[in-house]
């Protein structure tokens, strides 16, 4: 199909209300950009200076998020009696491990509308030690909710690596 077809086509409301689309982009572009940033600061803090250096990259890439954080609060932990702006690293690494929470649930789990209801639910599951299902109701204010605390820790994590507080894009005027 060519791109003036694609572009004529209607997806209005499909698969989702067009207002939870939106905010389920914001958030996937926001935590693309997060673990871009984290990627980058663990390489500086690493000792890799140069940002076109692939050794930073080849190390990081492929590495779970976890995995990334516990490399940051490492490296935090070894180089804070040489930089003691990293002292407050435990908090901001808690502040990216909720929002990583937040950002899976909309992530990894489907949604759908539920014509009944006029609502969007989400099935959500775990079987970690024990099966636990059940469905919940999302609202935009609940995507709101992920989008606000991945750009607060990405903004938490600019302000622990390089010292510079950048308010929220909310807050700037």
């Amino acid at each position: 199909m060519k791109n003036d077809q694609l572009l004529r086509l209607n997806f209005d409301g499909w698969p989702l209300p067009d207002a939870y689309l939106l905010e389920l982009g914001r958030v996937c572009a926001l935590w693309a950009t997060l673990e871009s940033f984290l990627n980058t600061c663990i390489g500086k803090l690493a000792g890799f200076n140069d940002l076109f250096d692939p050794k930073a990259f080849i190390l990081v890439t492929h590495s779970s998020f976890p995995q990334r954080l516990d490399m940051l609060a490492a490296l935090c932990e070894q180089l804070l009696n040489e930089f003691p702006n990293l002292k407050g690293y435990g908090a901001v690494v808690q502040q990216l491990r909720q929002a990583q929470k937040l950002r899976n649930d909309y992530m990894h789990y489907g949604m759908a509308l539920n014509p009944e209801l006029g609502k969007v639910q989400m099935a959500k599951g775990t079987a970690r030690g024990s099966v636990k299902v059940g469905v919940e109701t999302v609202t935009v204010a609940d995507l709101r909710r992920a989008t606000v605390a991945i750009h607060e820790a990405n903004l938490a994590l600019y302000k622990l690596v390089l010292s510079r507080t950048i308010e929220p894009i909310w807050s700037r005027k």
